[in-house]
Formats: structure tokens, sequence, C-alpha cells
């Protein structure tokens, strides 16, 4: 139905195990992958880097971490520490990936990669021509609380992206830090 740059949409015709027909739009993107950096604070506290990027679809600036598309052929863990550099301008001596989802799967089967970045050092920022962000720093344990936090006005950010969420979630659990708290039990 339509091939864009990134995403293409087509109406299959599918019938389900019960013999039931019927016409299912599904959204075609590339594989993705998202990195978590994490820089040492002082007293061991960690500290996350988001990026504050403009999004044209929902018509304003939101919080998420660095997240791009996988080149043909490229490794997933190669393509977080890309992204990771060229959004923030860090380089990582360590990139673990934390699990790979598919983040709408009613609709796609598109994949995504996630992915920690430690042993954080400072390097060049290197923003495509469409790319509008600013880099920013939070201790990770206010992310816990801001992404678990049913009150929006309690929170110092906002964070509305999900594949942030889960970043945040799966580092905070890594660290075993209490997801309730969103400090050490």
């Amino acid at each position: 139905m339509f091939r864009g740059k990134v995403v293409g949409v087509s109406l299959d015709h599918i019938r389900f195990p019960g013999g039931h027909e019927t016409y299912h739009e599904v959204l075609h993107l590339p594989a993705a992958v998202c990195v978590l950096p994490l820089l040492d604070g002082e007293g061991g506290r960690r500290q996350a880097i988001l990026v504050e990027q403009f999004r044209n679809s929902v018509e304003g600036f939101i919080h998420e971490v660095p997240a791009g598309i996988l080149e043909k052929g490229e490794d997933p863990a190669g393509c977080a520490s890309r992204e990771l550099e060229e959004e923030t301008g860090y380089r990582a001596s360590r990139v673990t990936h934390l699990t790979t989802l598919l983040p709408i799967p009613g609709t796609s089967a598109h994949l995504m990669h996630f992915y920690l970045a430690e042993g954080l050092t400072p390097g060049r920022q290197r923003l495509e021509a469409g790319e509008c962000l600013t880099v920013k720093e939070f201790p990770l344990d206010e992310l816990v609380t801001a992404v678990l936090d049913p009150d929006p006005a309690s929170r110092r950010v906002a964070i509305v992206d999900a594949k942030t969420h889960i970043s945040i979630l799966h580092a905070a659990m890594l660290f075993g830090m209490s997801p309730v708290r969103g400090s050490r039990p």
C-alpha cells in the first residue's frame, strides 16, 4: 500500500487458525537498537544520559534513550555503540545486551535490541541534519521513580517513550534497585 524511506505498509489477507478470514494492515519497519548510557556519579549514584529530542509525531520534545536503525548487515551491539556516539558524543568501553523485543507485535514484526553502555568517555557528537536534540544527565534512581510515579506533577522529567521505560526498568533490575521506590532495597 505504501513504501516510504523507512516505513512500509501492506494490507495482508490472513486466515486465523479457526478459519475466519480478514485483512490486516502490517507496518514494515527495519530492526532498531536503543542504548541506555550510564555514568558513575558521586557516591556510586549512577547517572543516565538521555536525549531530549524533537519528535514531529508528538509535536514536541520528549526524553529518550539514544536509538537508531540498524544498517544492512550491521551487528546490533555495533549499531548501539555508533548511535551512542552520534547522538551523545560518548564512547562506551562496555556495551551489554539487555533484551530484544517486538515493541508493537499487533501491527509489526519490528525488532528492537536494548543495550546498556558503561565505561563512558567523552567524544564528538555527530548529529544527522534532521536531528534536533539536547544531551541531558539524570540520576538513574530518579528516572526509575519517574517511570513508575502515576502523578506527572511530581516528576522532574516525564518519560513517555516506551523504549526508554523498558531500558530504565531493565537497568534498575540489573543493579538491584527497587522497582517500586527507585532505590536500593
